[in-house]
């Protein structure tokens, strides 16, 4: 009886570790090239693409099944279906705006990667997103998107590409401030489409504007004076934006006179943009933006009637309200209280007297003007007077310094007639490329000659 109980005991043992057994060689396993989204996956750069048969979890995001590689979205070598790429200011360090032309009615977007993580030219599944407003346009059949990307991190160097599934950009890279500094690229007026000689102004713009993003490939940001092109023809457009100061730089861009239509408001960023300073539905409010401790406020300052010009005044007091820890308090605006060119000193003469009040008043630190094509830097003025010193260095100032950047193209020029308020004028006939460093306590103006990338001008303003 015994016997007979151990018997069925030993039986009962060995069906139970064949069933066992069984099980564990039916489960399914995990296929090798699945995508799996782990640190590990990303830091090693893996780049293989996902089988065409994989299938995503029901509940997996939606951000992850239109990842079409397994690290992340991968850029093509050249645009497909996508022009007219601008990387754009946003409204502090931690945002950057992109506008771009394409051919989809879908919905586009932004994809912004670290360049530490990128593997060649795939963005990791970190990548920062956004998705575009996008919008029909009157110009052959293209859509114009707007994708406004946060979340970036002083001191890093970013790759980016915008679209969607039906064609993507290329890829950009451009670099953020670090903590505590701003360094800037200025250009005047670029004014292509000017005539017969446009081609070779085109292929002098591009030239430059090479040039200059190999000078400074560590500078985060590009202020354009105003009037982009001659006539606000997209094929115009192509030809200024297709280079690296406009996608490798975030870009704001003050309205000029030649800036009129839709193509400029569909180009560019205007960020904390105002009711103050509108003209029509193409000539929007003046807009402000803050990096750091640097506030830009841009002024649609043209031909003015008297209420818009109460308007500007408004504009300057409530941006200040809005920021009123800012160190650098910097006015963006075309046309130049200052002129130095003898057909626009009349209106300068005009209306100097009220702009010297309102920045008097808010205590601002530089206006940056263009339009003139030629390059004026005053003395510091206060109370409508010049504080004449012929240094190039001042500190703690009273008073405003006023810069006009001359052309950045060499698509015309005008002679001067340098006013008693001008400490510096040139008319070289020449490009000129210009930088401005800004640190807590100070102001560093340079001025090339952009065909031989000689100094022309420096000015420094410390704050102690």
């Amino acid at each position: 009886m015994k016997k007979s109980s151990r018997r069925r005991g030993l039986a009962f043992l060995c069906l139970l570790v064949a069933f066992v057994f069984m099980l564990s060689g039916c489960k399914k396993k995990e296929p090798e090239d699945t995508f799996v989204p782990d640190e590990v996956q990303v830091q090693e750069g893996e780049g293989d693409e996902a089988p065409a048969d994989s299938q995503q979890d029901e509940g997996q995001s939606q951000a992850l099944a239109e990842v079409p590689q397994a690290s992340g979205y991968t850029a093509p070598e050249e645009d497909q279906n996508v022009s007219y790429v601008v990387l754009g200011v946003g409204s502090d360090e931690t945002q950057a705006v992109f506008t771009w032309y394409s051919r989809s009615q879908n919905t586009g977007k932004a994809i912004v990667g670290k360049a530490s993580e990128m593997s060649e030219s795939t963005f990791p599944v970190t990548a920062l997103t956004a998705e575009a407003n996008t919008r029909p346009t009157e110009f052959d059949g293209y859509n114009a998107n707007t994708a406004t990307v946060t979340g970036l991190e002083p001191n890093t160097a970013y790759c980016y590409m915008v679209g969607n599934e039906e064609g993507w950009s290329a890829m950009y890279r451009f670099h953020t401030a670090k903590s505590g500094e701003l360094n800037v690229v200025v250009t005047g007026d670029i004014q292509l489409g000017t005539g017969d000689d446009d081609a070779v102004n085109v292929e002098n713009w591009k030239r430059i504007a090479s040039e200059t993003a190999e000078r400074f490939p560590d500078y985060s940001m590009h202020l354009n004076m105003g009037d982009i092109t001659t006539m606000p023809y997209e094929e115009h457009y192509i030809n200024v934006l297709d280079t690296p100061m406009f996608t490798n730089y975030e870009t704001g861009v003050v309205l000029g006179n030649h800036d009129y239509g839709i193509p400029y408001q569909e180009h560019f960023s205007r960020p904390n943009q105002s009711d103050f300073g509108v003209r029509n539905d193409a000539q929007n409010g003046n807009f402000w933006f803050r990096y750091g401790d640097v506030l830009f406020m841009e002024l649609n300052y043209m031909i003015e009637t008297d209420d818009i010009m109460v308007d500007h005044r408004y504009f300057i007091k409530q941006t200040l309200e809005a920021n009123p820890d800012c160190k650098w308090k910097v006015v963006l605006m075309h046309y130049s209280p200052f002129s130095s060119v003898a057909k626009y000193q009349a209106y300068s003469d005009q209306n100097r007297s009220y702009w010297l009040q309102v920045f008097d008043e808010f205590g601002i630190d530089v206006v940056l003007n263009g339009h003139d094509h030629a390059y004026t830097r005053s003395y510091i003025v206060k109370d409508g007077q010049p504080r004449v010193s012929d240094v190039s260095s001042v500190t703690n100032p009273d008073g405003t310094l006023y810069v006009t950047f001359s052309s950045a193209s060499g698509s015309q020029y005008h002679d001067v007639s340098p006013t008693g308020f001008a400490a510096k004028c040139l008319q070289t006939y020449t490009p000129h490329v210009s930088t401005i460093n800004f640190t807590d306590h100070t102001f560093k103006l340079t001025v090339y000659e952009a065909d031989t990338w000689n100094v022309l001008d420096e000015f420094e303003i410390v704050k102690e």
